[in-house]
């Protein structure tokens, strides 16, 4: 038996008594309405003598809708107490109904008329709604500790891990930026060690690259996606030191609820990868297998590719992230986890921070590498950039948690910060904190870079946990090439998204915005 909080019971009490009020309220509304206008009259009256009286008597074709707006409230409150932890999701409802009929009743006391009617709906559900809010948010306190990052609370201790180096270069060829960064931080002294620990053969030795492309919008913006030159080039140097056997993966997006072409393989040879080369690509969506990962997030699903590989690389893009302030290695591996409908199932259900660092328990990433030779910045980085920033820098190192460190610090943020950053803090708690981080190459933060607003962070983070809220809005907002159609028909969403077509066009300046 599941034991509730006390805070859960005294939620419940007030749902089973709001249920109760509700109800008898309703009743009132419809079979004595000219009575309660009567009595707020002769309150006005006595109180507020200056105050005009509302009109009484008439057409009662608002009580009917009145009746049935209680009615519904009514019935939200009484299947919401039935179990406060499963259908919390109703009250939210119940408190967007308060503050709609508070906030209109308000608007209609100050530009139409100032009756105490208009006056007493806005001050008794504008109560009833922080009431609620109060209730609901302390039966749901130890759900929002878990899904929102904000509010969670470190350990005392931090193990520290070994000394480890990152590098950083900065220059006009992107190829040889690669190279620098590669030889300068160990790669290959890295992957023979490894290799070394297999005891397997070259050709059998299992290299697995994640690149970031499965969220790009449009192929001309290169700032949305890893450069697919670039994952090349370095396959290109791996298969030629005898490791054959390399395979790219990405999983599905959410994208794929809302538009056409944006499986893996569509993606990949839209962006420019080909099948035809020394690499393999893989959709870890369309091979997932079930994956017991113990703990907190139990069982769940893996992609095989990535599961079994030997040498997993991260070869992240770089990007600030409305919800996490930057998208960078750490980020990438989000990426790994393989369900397609990530809002659901990562935002929703669970999250997506906590989530990827369990996985990564279980499949270590062995090295990280941040295209950040164009790059997207601002509010809305990870979707867009209409105008990204020529930043002409490569950065690379073993470590992934000390690579995103110096990548958030290329961004002019402190990633040490409470706060800054969703990925890095959950990492260093699950694998430690480098003793040192020997930072080698350009330390100058990139001009011009504006990162994400922290008012916006924690508004996001709070607000996706309404899901069916965030879905919609997603659907909306988002916008694609027009080779993704849009694949969604409900004519009032097609209608939102016409009329902020115009908005979106600055945001994203290369796609169909027909539709």
């Amino acid at each position: 038996m599941i034991r509730i909080s006390r805070e859960e019971k005294q939620a419940t009490l007030f749902l089973k008594g709001s249920a109760a009020v509700y109800f008898l309220v309703g009743l009132a509304f419809i079979f004595f309405p000219d009575p309660i206008l009567s009595l707020f009259n002769r309150l006005s009256a006595y109180l507020f003598p200056t105050l005009p009286l509302t009109p009484i008597g008439g057409e009662h074709f608002w009580t009917a809708l009145a009746f049935s707006m209680m009615m519904t409230i009514a019935a939200i409150c009484f299947a919401a107490q039935h179990n406060i932890r499963k259908y919390r999701h109703l009250v939210v409802i119940l408190l967007v109904s308060k503050s709609a009929s508070s906030l209109s009743a308000l608007m209609l006391f100050l530009l139409q008329s100032r009756t105490l009617s208009y006056l007493g709906i806005a001050l008794v559900d504008g109560v009833l709604f922080w009431i609620t809010l109060v209730f609901f948010l302390r039966a749901n306190k130890a759900f929002f500790r878990a899904q929102t990052f904000y509010l969670h609370s470190p350990p005392a201790e931090i193990k520290t891990t070994p000394t480890t180096t990152v590098v950083v270069r900065r220059g006009e060829d992107k190829f040889a930026l690669l190279d620098q960064v590669v030889t300068e931080s160990g790669f290959w002294d890295v992957l023979e060690r490894r290799f070394a620990a297999s005891g397997k053969s070259k050709p059998d030795f299992r290299v697995v690259i994640k690149p970031n492309f499965m969220f790009m919008h449009s192929k001309r913006d290169i700032s949305s996606y890893t450069d697919p030159a670039l994952v090349e080039a370095l396959v290109d140097r791996i298969v030629a030191c005898g490791f054959t056997n390399v395979t790219l993966v990405e999983a599905q997006s959410v994208y794929g609820n809302y538009y056409q072409n944006r499986e893996v393989l569509k993606v990949a040879a839209y962006v420019g990868y080909s099948t035809n080369k020394n690499y393999r690509i893989v959709d870890l969506t369309q091979e997932m297998v079930p994956f017991d990962y113990g703990g907190r997030f139990g069982r769940h699903f893996v992609g095989p590719t990535w599961r079994d590989a030997d040498f997993r690389i991260s070869f992240a893009k770089n990007k600030t992230h409305l919800f996490c302030h930057y998208t960078l290695t750490l980020k990438n591996i989000y990426g790994t986890l393989p369900m397609q409908d990530k809002l659901r199932e990562y935002h929703g259900k669970r999250e997506y921070d906590w989530p990827t660092i369990e996985s990564m328990k279980h499949f270590p990433v062995h090295f990280g590498l941040i295209d950040a030779f164009w790059s997207a910045d601002g509010e809305f980085g990870v979707f867009a950039d209409p105008k990204p920033n020529h930043t002409k820098t490569m950065i690379a190192g073993e470590n992934l948690i000390a690579v995103d460190w110096v990548g958030a610090k290329k961004m002019g943020l402190d990633p040490d910060a409470p706060g800054v950053g969703r990925f890095l803090p959950l990492a260093v708690e699950a694998f430690g904190r480098p003793e040192r981080i020997d930072w080698i190459g350009d330390q100058s933060v990139y001009q011009p870079w504006t990162n994400v607003s922290g008012v916006l962070l924690k508004s996001l983070d709070l607000m996706e946990e309404a899901e069916a809220f965030t879905v919609w809005i997603f659907g909306c907002l988002s916008a694609q090439d027009a080779y993704f159609k849009y694949r969604l028909t409900a004519r009032p969403g097609l209608v939102i998204r016409k009329l902020l077509a115009p908005l979106k066009r600055l945001l994203f300046r290369y796609d169909d915005l027909s539709r």
